[in-house]
Parts: structure tokens; sequence; C-alpha cells
């Protein structure tokens, strides 16, 4: 994370998943409601947080837990991850 994201100690939270595209992009206007979706940011950081996002979910119980409501909520795969 520290060589795609060097920057990672000068931001919050939230810039940190907007910059590394993990943060939804919410497509709507006022007559209509489209998918959010996530993108842009860093594609190097995105595919190499995913696979540990996924197995944290089957050996943490919170996460796990955390995960399990999404799916239920009817969540998209990609922004089930609990991170």
């Amino acid at each position: 994370m520290l060589v795609e994201m060097p920057e990672l100690g000068t931001m919050d939270g939230k810039e940190a998943a907007s910059l590394a595209g993990l943060a939804p992009i919410t497509r709507e206007s006022g007559r209509w409601k489209g998918q959010s979706r996530i993108g842009g940011g860093r594609r190097g950081l995105r595919l190499a947080l995913y696979m540990p996002a996924l197995v944290a979910t089957r050996h943490n119980r919170q996460l796990g837990q955390t995960y399990q409501a999404l799916c239920s909520a009817g969540n998209r795969r990609k922004s089930r991850s609990p991170l």
C-alpha cells in the first residue's frame, strides 16, 4: 500500500478510498437514478486490496458478518468488500 499510496499518512479515510478507486460513484439526476459504481483511482491498489479483503471475510468473524449483511441487502459483488 505504501508504494501505491505514499501520501497515505496525510489524508483521511474518505480521501484514501477515493484515491484508491473504492469510493462509490453515484450516477443520478433529478429524473433518474443509475447504479453506483467504483472506478478510477489507482487500479493496482484496488486489485491488491480485493483478495485480502475477501480472505478477511472468511477468517474474521466481525468482517464476515458485515459481508453477509451486505450480501443479504442485495449489494453488488464489488461493493460488498467490508473495508
